[in-house]
């Protein structure tokens, strides 16, 4: 038997799904506190794992890879991040921005984070996606924007 292509997708997130981003999304939409989360999360957004699966696929790469981001996020540097951007986002529908509320406030992504780290070894994957002849691994979708994604999503369910 054939080796053949295997992902096993870590912290990938997705506007339209539910895992833990999804539901502290909803939760704060509810005006609802999120369950805590001790967790260290490497997010990385649907639409990146999405695309190194296809460029490995075209270039027929077999094996067993790992997938998540490379950055460390509690549940805590999330949060802040899905409430600042909620705020904005109530502020533009109900036009009440603040030059407070307009001015840049720096991203959680900003924050390092400096406790034990147990990410996967992404070293596979990212050598594969370089015989592809990409750069290898390196999620382009910010935290940000996927997260507004997601918010814009929950609020279209409401």
């Amino acid at each position: 038997m054939s080796e053949q292509l295997t992902i096993e997708y870590i912290d990938v997130y997705s506007p339209n799904g539910d895992g833990p981003i999804n539901q502290w999304i909803n939760a704060i939409l509810d005006g609802v506190e999120p369950e805590p989360d001790s967790k260290i999360y490497h997010w990385v957004h649907v639409r990146d794992a999405e695309r190194a699966h296809l460029i490995l696929t075209k270039h027929r790469i077999n094996g067993h890879f790992q997938l998540c981001g490379r950055r460390a996020w509690t549940q805590e540097m999330v949060l802040v991040e899905i409430k600042r951007l909620w705020a904005r986002f109530q502020n533009t529908i109900e036009h009440s921005h603040t030059i407070d509320s307009l001015s840049e406030t720096p991203s959680p992504a900003a924050v390092q984070y400096s406790g034990e780290r147990r990410r996967p070894d992404l070293a596979p994957i990212h050598n594969a996606l370089v015989e592809c002849g990409t750069e290898g691994w390196r999620p382009m979708t910010a935290m940000r924007v996927g997260l507004m994604e997601c918010i814009a999503h929950s609020f279209e369910q409401i």
